[in-house]
């Protein structure tokens, strides 16, 4: 079943299982379309021929083909985030019961340091989000290595026009386990935020606090072979992960009772794949 024919780069789908979100970076670079294609909530057929449309243009943005983490949706449907590399990240609103009308404009976050690059980005699971989180080539505080930020969701209802002056965790941002932080998955039970570096590692950090400022502390980190995705099964007590290259290719992780952080081995494939993504089926 086709569902449209865009070349997009990212796709997500809101809450609702209304519509799925699609980002197509410009030709020539430099900005982004975002296409709201209504589906069928039950089987997820199209529905209609309205496809609501939103471009931005934003300077040096970019996004890199098959990578997983680039786009992601507010659990409260309120926002659509978008890591567009050197050009930072965009914060579009959201609605579904009228997303992307014609007056909706994108808020920009730069990066943290000059020559980094955004890359991924992810909210925290719950309806009432705590946190939301970007992952940024030289985007630790020193500029020297890959970087998790991690922001106050809160403190986006204080964005006047198209920038933002947002709250930090403390910690943050914070050095994310190695040079290209590709793809971030954050969990609350327990109270973890994961960091894929593409070189190969993944690194738990652990977010604590009742109210901003929240905080966030490196955990431990496990050695894996040029991670491209990470999903959570839906009892919340296992983190699947693929590998674009090397072995395993595929890994299914517990969380260590002891360790802050730490992600136990349980099931391994050596078989070999060229994976770009991994999703878990709710229940």
């Amino acid at each position: 079943m086709q569902v449209t024919s865009d070349l997009a780069y990212a796709l997500q789908i809101d809450s609702t299982d209304s519509w799925l979100i699609e980002a197509i970076p410009y030709v020539s670079g430099g900005g982004v379309t975002l296409n709201a294609v209504h589906i069928n909530s039950s089987n997820g057929t199209p529905t209609g021929s309205n496809v609501p449309t939103a471009p931005f243009t934003i300077t040096s943005a970019s996004m890199t083909q098959g990578q997983q983490g680039q786009m992601v949706i507010s659990p409260d449907n309120s926002y659509i985030f978008v890591a567009l590399e050197k050009g930072g990240t965009i914060v579009v609103p959201f609605s579904s019961s009228a997303p992307l009308p014609s007056t909706v404009s994108a808020k920009t976050i730069g990066v943290a340091n000059t020559g980094g690059s955004a890359l991924s980005v992810a909210v925290d699971p719950s309806s009432t989000p705590r946190l939301f989180y970007i992952g940024e080539v030289l985007g630790n505080s020193g500029g020297t290595s890959g970087g998790l930020r991690a922001i106050d969701y809160s403190s986006l209802a204080t964005c006047s026009g198209t920038t933002c002056t947002l709250t930090q965790a403390s910690g943050s941002p914070i050095a994310s386990g190695g040079l290209r932080p590709t793809f971030i998955l954050p969990v609350t039970t327990p109270d973890y935020v994961y960091v894929a570096d593409g070189a190969g590692s993944i690194t738990g950090f652990a977010v604590s606090g009742s109210s901003s400022p929240y905080t966030i502390a490196t955990g431990s980190t496990v050695t894996v072979a040029q991670p491209a995705g990470m999903a959570l099964d839906s009892t919340g007590s296992y983190v699947f992960e693929v590998g674009s290259s090397g072995s395993p290719y595929f890994d299914a992780y517990s969380f260590d009772a002891t360790t802050t952080g730490l992600l136990d081995s349980q099931v391994t494939s050596t078989s070999v794949a060229t994976s770009i993504a991994i999703v878990a089926a709710p229940k």
